[in-house]
């Protein structure tokens, strides 16, 4: 059996998994990153998926203790009182960005894993695809996996699709111990809270605090995002534009904030916020704002490239697995490609039709979440179709061990 050398375009947690999952069958793999430097998702929160971590549990000697913390409710408050209005049952674990990105690099290692090469072109061959970057280099492979997120130059260049906007924005930000008091830091323990509003809602919980090589440092964080509507044009122009006038597609950091949006911020927050969200959002020393937008295709494999994860369907945040369909994709396209004996267009030909089912209904479920959640809709405390995750029938494709 003879396995194709690949390319991974994107080396983020989606990319990794790939990578990770294809050399373990026998691939030649390389990853090629266009950021100069190891990624940081700023310390942000995932919540853990069992496709998320399946690699790590699976493969490697980590546990779920090495990268997250334990929840047992989730709470919905009326964000403008505090007051509860609901509490369910649910056990989920949460982890940082950091932990998750860093123990999947430490199991591919960096000797081919190449920075500061950013896609500019495929050209599709007859003897096979090469990737154009940049810089001028180039690289032939057997197979391209391209898994560069939501703004996917990949899908730019084969389908000409990028993200759309959806009408609002997310303020994202964490705070340590000592940046709130201590009724507020208890307010947020142990749950994932909701904190509802009319036209908006915020979203916060535990996160492992995690040291600069990817390890817990047996500290938490408190990890919040609040979304605001924001009507495309001269108000989103105006808040994504950045201290240097230049204005930000996706997101723009806290350096990069202008006084008079920070200031925004924390204002809106002591007008319409109870004490716990308020004193969250206004303590956060470094929050910072990213549109949410999501793309739909209609194909994932082109002959001998593919796109996977964000790359090729980008859903909203809120059922927190987008991490998760990334990976759930990596899993099924390393099992097609062993079962197909490395025949990569036998193997994407029976891969695609199950993701692209896995991504629409993923997409469609985020969507309805964010009807209700942004414009005044039922949001029902334990609703089943608002729950976290994939859809069920992704659930079945992975088999992920059910240690969560």
């Amino acid at each position: 059996m003879s396995m194709p050398k690949v390319a991974v375009i994107g080396g983020s947690i989606g990319g990794l998994t790939a990578a990770n999952l294809l050399r373990d069958i026998g691939c030649e793999v390389d990853v090629y990153e266009r950021s100069p430097r190891l990624l940081s998702g700023f310390g942000t929160g995932i919540v853990v998926q069992p496709e998320l971590v399946r690699y790590l549990l699976e493969r490697t000697g980590t546990t779920l203790e090495d990268l997250s913390v334990p929840s047992s409710s989730m709470r919905y408050y009326d964000a403008a009182t505090g007051l509860l209005k609901d509490e369910v049952s649910a056990s989920w674990r949460f982890t940082a960005y950091n932990a998750v990105y860093r123990k999947l690099l430490d199991a591919y290692g960096t000797d081919r894993y190449h920075l500061e090469q950013r896609l500019a072109g495929i050209d599709r061959t007859s003897a096979g695809p090469v990737a154009k970057f940049a810089d001028g280099s180039t690289v032939a492979a057997d197979l391209i996996v391209c898994a560069d997120g939501g703004g996917s130059g990949a899908r730019s260049v084969l389908l000409g699709v990028e993200p759309a906007y959806a009408g609002y924005v997310t303020w994202r930000g964490m705070v340590d111990r000592d940046d709130v008091s201590e009724e507020t830091w208890d307010f947020f323990q142990d749950a994932f809270s909701y904190g509802l509003l009319e036209d908006s809602h915020i979203i916060a919980y535990p996160i492992p605090q995690v040291s600069a090589d990817g390890r817990l440092t047996g500290r938490h964080r408190l990890n919040f995002q609040w979304y605001w509507n924001v009507a495309e044009g001269p108000d989103l122009d105006h808040l994504m534009t950045d201290n240097t006038g230049r204005r930000s597609p996706v997101s723009v950091h806290h350096a990069m904030l202008t006084k008079e949006n920070l200031t925004s911020l924390r204002v809106r927050a002591d007008d319409q916020l109870a004490r716990p969200f308020r004193e969250l959002i206004s303590a956060a020393p470094e929050p910072f704002v990213t549109v949410v937008a999501d793309a739909d295709v209609e194909q994932m494999a082109f002959d001998n490239v593919v796109l996977i994860g964000d790359a090729a369907i980008t859903p909203r945040p809120h059922a927190a697995a987008g991490a998760a369909k990334a990976a759930c994709d990596a899993w099924n396209l390393a099992d097609h490609l062993e079962k197909a004996e490395g025949n990569v267009i036998e193997a994407l030909a029976a891969w695609e039709p199950d993701q692209l089912a896995v991504g629409h209904a993923y997409l469609a479920k985020v969507r309805g979440m964010a009807k209700a959640l942004q414009h005044g809709g039922d949001f029902s405390p334990g609703r089943p179709e608002y729950r976290f995750g994939l859809p069920v029938s992704a659930r079945a494709l992975t088999e992920p061990q059910s240690r969560l």
